[in-house]
């Protein structure tokens, strides 16, 4: 289906060129120099909406157009020329880079305040998903009682969603920024500490632990103590996230996502809760 709409925006010669990029809300494809993202036809409005949410994150100039095509919505942006993060790519430039490009998007408003209600809201769902664990529902207690942390911060404009295969690096040799955020379509206003979690548990994770913990707390330190201090809460919370989609949506993951995330959300919680009004 997807296929169908790109056949009637390229011609004959581009489409043996195209190459499946994946894609889950959405099929994406690429050649040498764009990158073509089709959406359903229920979901066409979408490519729009993406190409406004990555001209606000100053991604304007990677925008090529949107059109729609036997009813789906096609975004074509320009091709960055990067890989997915690996560990391998991990460099005290990519630090840099990364620091710079979510403080850059953390200094844009967004109107209104995370609410309490809906911190317990999201924490009452993983409760009813995680129902059978007791270690996953003393965890979402704990986090009750630690929710006021949360409550009242300032939106400001997040990505939502920097796990490892939207978070790009630059190959070698290559022009242009060091690292590049791709799906813009979940991006909005949130809370910055709840961004960088993301970024932890869904990319810097894969750097080990140890590792991934200093690259979060050299890019947090740049940040007001009072969003350093909101880790504690959105780090456990991002994890128990996961948890409830492996569980809901991709099962035959559960119990591996369930080894490794559970004992690093209650560790995290218990070594970074704020206490004397310090901060991780």
């Amino acid at each position: 289906m997807a296929l169908s709409a790109l056949k009637g925006l390229l011609s004959p010669e581009s489409l043996p060129q195209l190459t499946p990029l994946g894609g889950f809300e959405a099929r994406v494809y690429g050649d040498r120099g764009r990158v073509y993202k089709v959406y359903r036809p229920e979901e066409a409005h979408l490519a729009a909406l993406e190409a406004r949410r990555m001209a606000r994150a100053g991604l304007g100039s990677f925008v090529l157009g949107v059109a729609e095509v036997e009813g789906q919505g096609v975004l074509i942006t320009r091709r960055f020329p990067g890989r997915p993060f690996s560990p391998e790519a991990f460099t005290p430039r990519t630090l840099a880079a990364l620091s710079h490009l979510f403080l850059t998007l953390h200094r844009l408003p967004e109107p209104g305040y995370v609410g309490r209600e809906e911190l317990l809201a999201r924490l009452e769902r993983f409760a009813e998903s995680l129902f059978d664990l007791p270690e996953a529902l003393a965890l979402i207690r704990a986090l009750k009682r630690e929710v006021d942390l949360a409550a009242g911060a300032e939106r400001r404009f997040c990505h939502r969603d920097a796990w490892a295969g939207n978070l790009l690096v630059k190959e070698g040799g290559q022009e242009g920024p060091e690292v590049m955020l791709v799906d813009w379509v979940r991006s909005g206003g949130d809370d910055p500490a709840r961004d960088l979690a993301l970024l932890k548990t869904g990319s810097l994770d894969l750097l080990g632990e140890a590792p991934a913990r200093e690259a979060l707390f050299r890019l947090a330190r740049l940040y007001p103590v009072e969003v350093r201090a909101r880790l504690a809460f959105y780090v456990p919370l991002t994890y128990l996230h996961d948890l409830h989609w492996f569980r809901t949506k991709h099962p035959e993951g559960f119990q591996e996502a369930l080894r490794e995330k559970l004992p690093r959300a209650q560790s995290f919680l218990r070594d970074c809760l704020p206490r004397r009004g310090q901060a991780c």
